[in-house]
């Protein structure tokens, strides 16, 4: 038996699949497999797999018409004879010691789940702004269980699979099962694999570069199937409830969804926004209220801005879809505002309406009064992150608070 099952599904990642073979390939540890799951590709991914497969024993090709990524992953497990799992995607690239690393610690502390840290790049290699990883809440290095973190067991790191060695017991003991929805369909699976595991252990190391909403990934899609969040939510609370755990984990599980939420609707245009505030309505008749709080805040216009940032002399953080929607309305440019922050190097030097984008260096040079928040997806951890990035850099720039957090007119 083998240490590790890479699973990897593939589908028309031709333009990325040597980068992302020649990293698994070259990992320093070598007792592993990698099946790869040919899922209906078109494109040339199939022939490259064959080069793969033909140069090393290692690998296994299973094609199947094409399912979508969880039934992939599904079908991978079935012929998976290693002792941990680790699911990749076909489009990213791995440094060449995650295996070993993550391997090593899960054999030092007995993990079941064990999770790195990953870098974030966009279709041209520009990096972005990403913590996968709590580091507010979550422990390094610790092992822990949901017994440790019931109120926020949800919040210590993404739910994303392809950062995580999973003991393979964890996942056939409880008869987990990726979902087959064509996005959000490994939600369900890593959030009820965090529950059920007995130790967790996670490493601050970026071990994965995820290739973030590269044309025709699911990412890029998912806008407009935003519903399916809410199918990996009820069945995460079916799980809950069936194992008599909803009640002690409620708190965790709504914070979950509605961060999920504010994130899946940053990426909606107006008419998928309309499409899911209906699908919400209809699935969640007595209960969708829960989520206001986390929907587009409408009440946020030009006017306001102007309005809650005074005269201080402002930058704003983030070149956000929601904020490049509250500044097309905007008729006239606000003397005070000083431009836009971001990390991603591609915005630098462009413009949201009358706003340049700039990188975060620019605040010592710019010298603004303070800094407001415009990132409005995943807010409840940016800004406690962006309050610290401040007070060690620029500790003499204030943070403005978050304007998130007022209330709807």
């Amino acid at each position: 038996m083998t240490e590790i099952s890479i699973i990897m599904p593939v589908y028309n990642v031709g333009k990325y699949l040597r980068e992302c073979l020649d990293s698994i390939v070259n990992q320093s540890f070598k007792d592993f497999e990698i099946i790869c799951i040919n899922d209906g590709s078109t494109d040339n991914s199939l022939k490259i797999l064959e080069e793969y497969r033909d140069k090393d024993s290692r690998f296994t090709i299973i094609s199947q018409d094409n399912t979508g990524a969880g039934e992939a992953r599904n079908t991978g497990l079935k012929y998976a004879s290693g002792k941990y799992v680790q699911f990749l995607d076909s489009d990213d690239y791995f440094e060449p010691n995650m295996l070993e690393n993550l391997y090593k610690t899960a054999k030092k502390y007995n993990a079941d789940l064990t999770v790195c840290s990953a870098a974030k790049i966009d279709e041209n290699g520009n990096s972005i702004e990403y913590a996968p990883i709590n580091l507010h809440l979550c422990p390094i290095e610790i092992p822990f269980s949901v017994e440790n973190f019931p109120k926020n067991i949800f919040s210590l790191f993404t739910p994303a699979p392809w950062n995580k060695l999973i003991l393979k017991d964890l996942i056939v003991s409880n008869d987990l099962k990726f979902q087959n929805l064509s996005s959000s369909n490994d939600y369900a699976f890593t959030r009820i694999l965090t529950v059920c595991a007995k130790n967790i252990v996670v490493i601050n190391e970026k071990l994965v570069t995820y290739r973030y909403n590269r044309v025709g990934s699911i990412a890029s899609k998912r806008a407009s199937e935003i519903t399916n969040l809410l199918k990996a939510g009820e069945c995460i609370k079916n799980f809950l409830v069936k194992n008599g755990l909803y009640e002690l984990l409620e708190e965790a599980f709504i914070s979950s969804i509605k961060s999920s939420i504010s994130w899946e609707i940053s990426h909606c245009n107006d008419r998928q926004y309309k499409k899911f505030i209906m699908e919400l309505k209809k699935i969640l008749p007595d209960d969708w209220k829960i989520f206001r709080p986390v929907l587009r805040k409408e009440y946020i216009t030009p006017k306001y801005i102007r309005d809650f940032i005074g005269n201080k002399k402002i930058m704003l953080w983030g070149a956000s879809l929601f904020l490049e929607d509250v500044l097309k309305s905007e008729t006239e440019k606000n003397p005070n505002i000083l431009g836009i922050i971001d990390k991603n190097p591609a915005k630098w030097g462009k413009f949201i309406g009358s706003y340049e984008i700039f990188p975060p260096e620019s605040l010592n040079a710019l010298k603004p009064d303070g800094v407001l928040l415009t990132v409005h997806s995943n807010y409840e951890t940016i800004y406690p992150a962006l309050q610290k990035e401040l007070k060690e850099n620029c500790p003499e720039i204030e943070l403005l608070p978050n304007i998130f957090e007022a209330e709807e007119e």
